[in-house]
């Protein structure tokens, strides 16, 4: 049973249902860490995030010059596990700031610039969702996955875009 009490499992039909729409976790032979696919019901809004990386937010400054960005200037925090903490920790902070939460996230689509890193960044996603969002472990959503791909910084090793809903408000 999902630990998130607006989702509900219909069992019969092989789908995880929330206020906002259905999940539909089509699962292989072993259980895998994404769904087929999300289908939103009723009045919601549309959440656009764009990528959140692990740049430091204490240290890190924008680039002002073409010299600077060529450079590689910026600063991010750690390793693979750090940077992914810190690229969903952006995220949830992002979506408070929206009006909206983890448990509204219903896609996400990663970039890893390093093939390795893949089991040390899903152990650090993993340990991330059970620590804020357990139902996000429980019933994976919908997810990309792109690895060996450039990302702006040199030391850079992770980007995550996620798009949530929420119920409209009424006015």
């Amino acid at each position: 049973m999902p630990t998130n009490p607006e989702a509900l499992t219909s069992q019969q039909e092989g789908r995880v249902d929330y206020d906002w729409g259905s999940l539909w976790p089509h699962y292989h032979k072993e259980k895998m860490n994404w769904a087929t696919g999300f289908r939103t019901n009723g009045d919601v809004d549309i959440l656009f995030l764009s990528g959140s990386t692990g740049r430091d937010p204490f240290h890190d400054v924008p680039n002002r010059s073409w010299e600077e960005e060529r450079a590689g200037r910026g600063k991010v925090v750690g390793g693979i596990k750090e940077q992914t903490r810190q690229a969903l920790t952006d995220i949830r902070d992002n979506l408070e700031m929206m009006g909206a939460s983890l448990t509204n996230i219903i896609m996400f689509r990663y970039y890893l610039t390093r093939r390795d890193d893949v089991f040390d960044f899903r152990d650090e996603m993993y340990a991330f969702f059970e620590e804020f969002e357990p139902d996000l472990r429980q019933n994976p959503r919908p997810a990309t996955l792109l690895r060996g791909v450039g990302i702006d910084l040199p030391e850079m090793l992770i980007e995550i875009e996620a798009w949530a809903v929420v119920p409209r408000r009424r006015r």
